[in-house]
């Protein structure tokens, strides 16, 4: 990292050990709002706005908030470069492991546990709760736990350096240098004390707050991901997003380049316009995906309700499918409240109906997989 890049953006380079770390100034900057920015402004908010149409319409939200913080939690952990997909998550979540290497299945884990701290934090709002520092750090911890050496050091703040594109793990070779790390709570506790108070509309905010967020770097790994979910509660926390229905993963995986250029040319720039307009475009792109597929969930779910009018239980069986594609007899039992013999027959029906489909070929711990569901979230 060279500090003569960095002269012309909004922080300041400061010493650490020798190294040149690149200190954010604090939010917010001043912006001007051009007729660009506006439009994808409003186009982001008109997108957003129709995605919570969603869970005004359905009558349990659950079973779309599943599917798509599923599908969130596979693409997040792709754009760290694993091939985790959606079905495997599913899979480990019904303790049906998918053939991959102990590596992988590392990976397919720690995946998981996305899904677990998307949970842990919107349910941590609804409790009264605020985004600050403390409950990063504890979700932090979710999201890297159990799968992390104790180097990692999951749901604390980092006291070490780290670079950022340094294929040879050295900072001669890193493109970015992230804030010294003696300045890294100070600097959440400023980034999370502008958050409480925004001085700009919550979605430039958001871009905003993930900008600052990743240029901190607070924690030796995972940052990613953790910033990507703390788009997800501010956009909650706003009132924007009625639950978790937001897959930005997907966008910044497919313009992984872009997203890291951009961020980059706010540090070296003061580049802001371009990079909330990633953001923005980001938002209205995946709110209007997420709208279409939860419609095509919605149809789907219709489609297999109404070939069971006189089966309450292979009704309710269908809606547990849209929780949980992969699926057990055990498992349905205690989802659906119905009696053992009642869901087996359920179960039944739903084979015959080429809803699902065993997928071990044994006699004993069976488990069915739902293909058309599955094919629908995975996109």
């Amino acid at each position: 990292m060279d500090p003569a890049d960095f002269t012309a953006g909004p922080g300041r380079i400061d010493d650490h050990e020798g190294l040149p770390c690149y200190t954010p100034a604090s939010l917010p900057p001043d912006l001007e709002y051009t007729e660009d920015l506006l439009a994808v402004y409003g186009d982001a908010q008109y997108a957003l706005g129709r995605l919570a149409t969603l869970a005004r319409d359905i009558d349990n939200p659950n079973l779309l908030i599943a599917p798509f913080v599923h599908r969130e939690a596979a693409m997040s952990s792709q754009v760290e470069g694993t091939n985790v997909t959606i079905s495997d998550i599913y899979q480990h979540e019904v303790g049906a492991e998918p053939s991959r290497s102990a590596a992988e299945l590392d990976d397919v884990r720690e995946a998981y546990n996305y899904v677990d701290a998307v949970t842990q934090g919107f349910e941590r709002l609804d409790d009264g709760g605020s985004i600050e520092v403390d409950l990063i750090c504890d979700l932090h911890e979710t999201l890297m736990g159990s799968v992390r050496g104790g180097e990692e050091r999951p749901g604390e703040l980092r006291e070490v350096p780290v670079y950022i594109g340094a294929r040879d793990g050295t900072p001669e070779d890193a493109n970015f240098i992230p804030a010294n790390p003696d300045l890294v709570p100070l600097l959440l506790d400023q980034l999370f004390s502008y958050v409480g108070r925004g001085e700009y509309p919550p979605l430039i905010d958001v871009a905003l707050t993930h900008y600052q967020f990743e240029t901190i770097h607070p924690f030796r790994d995972g940052n990613g991901r953790m910033g990507r979910l703390l788009i997800m509660l501010q956009l909650y926390d706003s009132g924007l997003l009625p639950g978790p229905y937001l897959y930005l993963s997907a966008y910044f995986k497919r313009f992984g380049d872009q997203y890291r250029e951009k961020l980059l040319a706010v540090s070296q720039d003061g580049a802001w316009e371009e990079w909330i307009t990633f953001v923005l475009d980001a938002i209205a792109e995946q709110a209007i995906d997420g709208y279409d597929c939860g419609i095509e969930l919605t149809e789907l779910r219709e489609e297999y309700r109404e070939q069971f009018p006189s089966s309450p239980t292979a009704r309710a069986l269908v809606d547990y499918c849209f929780e949980q594609p992969y699926l057990t007899g055990p498992r349905a039992v205690e989802a659906t409240g119905r009696s053992k013999p009642a869901v087996y027959d359920a179960i039944e029906k739903l084979e015959s109906a080429g809803i699902v489909e065993e997928t071990t070929g044994k006699q004993r711990n069976k488990v069915y997989e739902a293909p058309e569901i599955l094919a629908v979230v995975q996109g």
